[in-house]
């Protein structure tokens, strides 16, 4: 019986798995793997060849925090933090919060001032717009031209992006044509945020292929962002500090004219007697001081509006900076390689075994 079951033909019926037995068939067919795997190594060394690389530049910010989430308690604070919920967010007065930056800076009217964003290349071969980079300095895979070839080849006319004297991009958000929508997805793949939901820290990342341009429209982008949260927070202040601003002006012109009709009322009726010159020249004096009193509220108000406006300012304390990377993120080429080549093994093998009947289960 012992015997028995030392034959691999009894092993294989009942069902036993033997790594040795399967080790010792692949050694067998070694010689099958030189063609597959020189095969794999050439075509996917060329394949990632074509691909070009790329660049990754972080920035991290710590915006100001809104009012509303040191009003929370202590404890209760302590213990949304723990389960990765930053009240303070939650309870702000704010419509956009830290949250939705990342969709902030997916839309539209976000991109599109992005596309006159100065960039140049570390060689110093290019230097324009982001828009000029990405339509002239970008390289792109063999098999995305030829994609782009059958489209030009079935599609209409295509849509050009066009400039103004100055050399900047003239593009209406509200209606976009093809190629100013291709630009916009194609700047919106090159960026991500990402916003920590316990501490509100920004990190925003751009890829780009060269890395100075990465470094560059990195800054610009921070920069975008940190100006769209200023504008969105500081809006109503500015609102209400133009209004305040037009109504000390009435005010002083009222002013004005009230002073100059009691002057001039003054100056030509000296030495009389009769009640309604007194009582028109109360009514003046009246006037004049309640012209008086107005002006001052308004300037007071101006300077309670200035004061709002600097207080809804956010500051940003930016932790990280852009940098010019050294090395490039990706593609990694020996990786992919490796995997390759492993799956070719992986491949390989299983069709030896597939057609060993010493092994075949």
């Amino acid at each position: 019986m012992e015997q028995q079951d030392k034959d691999p033909q009894v092993r294989v019926l009942k069902k036993e798995i033997r790594l040795d037995v399967i080790f010792s068939s692949l050694w067998q067919h070694w010689r099958t793997y030189l063609v597959p795997l020189a095969v794999t190594f050439v075509l996917s060394s060329a394949l990632i060849l074509c691909v070009p690389r790329y660049y990754e530049v972080e920035v991290m910010l710590a915006p100001e925090s809104s009012e509303g989430g040191s009003k929370l308690g202590g404890s209760l604070g302590g213990l949304a933090s723990m389960a990765g919920i930053n009240l303070g967010s939650l309870s702000s007065s704010d419509a956009i919060i830290p949250m939705f930056y990342p969709d902030v800076i997916k839309s539209t009217d976000f991109l599109v001032p992005l596309f006159n964003a100065h960039v140049q290349t570390k060689d110093g071969a290019f230097s324009g717009t982001m828009a000029d980079y990405l339509t002239t300095g970008v390289s792109v895979p063999w098999w995305d031209k030829a994609k782009g070839a059958v489209k030009e080849m079935f599609s209409p006319q295509q849509d050009t992006l066009t400039k103004s004297a100055n050399g900047r991009f003239i593009v209406d958000p509200f209606r976009l044509n093809r190629a100013q929508s291709n630009m916009a997805k194609a700047i919106k793949g090159s960026i991500s945020c990402n916003v920590d939901k316990k501490t509100d820290i920004i990190t925003l990342k751009v890829v780009m292929q060269d890395p100075l341009v990465a470094a560059m429209f990195a800054d610009s982008v921070k920069q975008a962002l940190q100006n769209f949260i200023t504008e969105y927070r500081t809006q109503k202040a500015k609102d209400e500090l133009v209004h305040y601003r037009q109504m000390r002006d009435s005010a002083q012109q009222q002013y004005t004219r009230a002073q100059q009709a009691y002057s001039q009322f003054v100056d030509t009726h000296q030495d009389l007697v009769l009640m309604s010159y007194k009582s028109q020249e109360e009514m003046l004096e009246n006037e004049l001081q309640n012209a008086y009193t107005l002006l001052t509220q308004m300037k007071q108000q101006c300077v309670l509006a200035e004061g709002k406006l600097t207080e809804r300012t956010p500051a940003f304390t930016t932790i990280q900076n852009a940098t010019v990377p050294l090395q490039p993120a990706g593609p990694k080429r020996t990786i992919f390689v490796l995997a390759m080549l492993m799956l070719c093994v992986l491949v390989t093998s299983g069709v030896i075994l597939v057609r060993d009947p010493h092994v075949k289960l």
